[in-house]
């Protein structure tokens, strides 16, 4: 535990996330003294503004944001905020120490850290390791980018709590000694230029999370991953391979998952959709032992384990037809994943506020997967146009998401999956990505209330029996065989 008493600490954020008053109050625990900056009016937080009304802080808002700042010892971005911000700049000019949220939880922990990160499977695989520790008796708290601040659990553990953390590249760039116990690294895309200048930064920030590691420390490594795999060699800590190879340590092989030649589970018996969920598994499988689980619970915990919201999550069975919400999927590679993890016609929903400006290998996976795309906010057009090009014609076009949602339901066929994987960020018509999930959700639930009405029967002396169609009839081989199938 750190002393703060006479440390000047100023917060930059009032944000939904909840990170600036979960430092504010951790911080002032410690003895801090703390002011917060927000450039938004009193009016816009309120609602932040009075969960803290009572506690001694400094408030700076509007256009009196960043008042004093060179006058603080510690200055702490929330992570939408750009490490290259103005105000930062003149912050570290007169001396101050400017780290993430997650730099500030380190200090404080008094207990080990996981942590993942990883452009896409993040949640996933976090909530997992929390659930395969939990299975055998340890005491987990879950925190980080997966919703709840780190700093926030820091102040319910103990040294026998294990923290698991999801941690961004906007966190980990602000990171100075963090060192996680065990570091996990998925995967790696393109993704958040929007923020980083370039892939090489994006790159460079998530390193941070082996920064400080040890010889005592693990890394959990994606060895199908070329560039994670090349990592090996120059990492402190002791490595753990992941991947679909015989040649990794947690491996899938003949419908089975191994740890260091030790059979954990049937993939049968996964509940998880899709290729990808496999190496999220693989990665949480080989970060739980690292931790001290035996795993001797890890195939009734798969078995059980239904994913989390907003990554392909079954939403509801309509008819026979399937909904699923892969809001998360906000980039093409992401939605390209969810495509290939579908066992039946899909109608597709993408679209959103573009990250990328060629969609090409995105139509490319849609000819293959889709019997129909809806598209939808600032990408439709570029969307339809590579499908188009790519030979997909099948594709409409809706103003907003329940539109698209009534559209898709009236396209699909019993046994068939309507699937939202935008492809893209959701800025352009929700607040985030999880907004965009629950608009989804609730769309879908409308539309299963409206089948579940009673209906007075037809009476026409004329009426014939609907005629049977080849996408009624045909048999659907089960998922899970097929998977397990692509993996051997």
């Amino acid at each position: 535990m750190m002393d703060f008493s006479g440390i000047r600490v100023h917060i930059i954020g009032l944000g939904g996330l909840g990170t600036g008053q979960a430092c504010a109050r951790a911080l002032l625990s410690h003895g801090a003294s703390v002011e917060i900056s927000d450039c938004k009016s009193k009016k816009d937080l309120a609602g932040q503004l009075a969960s803290l009304q009572m506690l001694p802080i400094t408030f700076h808002l509007g256009n009196k944001a960043y008042t004093d700042i060179d006058r603080a010892n510690l200055v702490i971005p929330s992570p939408g905020v750009p490490f290259d911000l103005p105000a930062l700049q003149q912050a570290r000019a007169a001396g101050a120490l400017v780290v993430s949220e997650i730099e500030v939880a380190y200090w404080l922990a008094p207990c080990p850290i996981i942590a993942v990160t990883g452009t896409k499977g993040k949640t996933t695989t976090a909530t997992l390791i929390g659930k395969l520790l939990e299975a055998e008796g340890h005491s987990v708290l879950l925190g980080g980018n997966i919703g709840t601040p780190l700093i926030q659990q820091v102040q319910l553990a103990d040294s026998k709590h294990v923290l698991v953390a999801e941690v961004s590249s906007f966190q980990l760039e602000g990171v100075r000694d963090f060192r996680p116990h065990i570091a996990v690294f998925l995967n790696f895309f393109a993704d958040h230029l929007d923020r980083h200048p370039s892939l090489n930064a994006y790159w460079q920030a998530k390193l941070k999370i082996f920064s400080s590691q040890r010889s005592e420390d693990y890394a959990i490594l994606n060895f199908d991953d070329p560039a994670l795999k090349n990592l090996a060699d120059r990492l402190k800590a002791h490595i753990t391979s992941f991947g679909l190879n015989e040649q990794t340590q947690a491996r899938s092989h003949d419908g089975f998952l191994y740890i260091n030649n030790e059979k954990i589970c049937c993939i049968d018996k996964i509940r998880l959709r899709g290729r990808h969920n496999i190496y999220n598994i693989l990665a949480a499988l080989a970060a739980a032992q690292a931790a001290g689980a035996s795993l001797k619970k890890a195939e009734e915990v798969l078995s059980n384990f239904k994913g989390v919201a907003n990554r392909l999550e079954e939403v509801a069975v309509i008819n026979g037809v399937t909904f699923i919400n892969d809001s998360q999927a906000t980039i093409p590679q992401a939605a390209e994943v969810a495509l290939e993890a579908m066992d039946a016609p899909v109608i597709l929903i993408a679209g959103g506020r573009p990250k990328v400006a060629d969609f090409s290998s995105f139509a490319r996976a849609i000819c293959k997967h889709a019997k129909a795309l809806i598209v939808l906010g600032e990408a439709a057009k570029s969307i339809a146009s590579a499908a188009k090009q790519a030979g997909f014609n099948a594709i409409h076009f809706a103003a907003s998401l329940p539109e698209a949602v009534r559209s898709a339901k009236a396209l699909a066929e019993p046994g068939e999956i309507v699937l939202l994987s935008p492809a893209c960020a959701s800025f352009d018509m929700f607040k985030d990505m999880s907004h965009r999930g629950e608009v989804f959700r609730q769309a879908v639930l409308n539309l299963a209330k409206k089948s579940e009405a009673p209906r007075k029967p037809a009476i026409s002396a004329g009426a014939r029996k609907p005629a049977k169609t080849a996408s009624n009839t045909k048999s659907l081989k089960n998922r899970k065989t097929r998977e397990a199938t692509k993996l051997r």
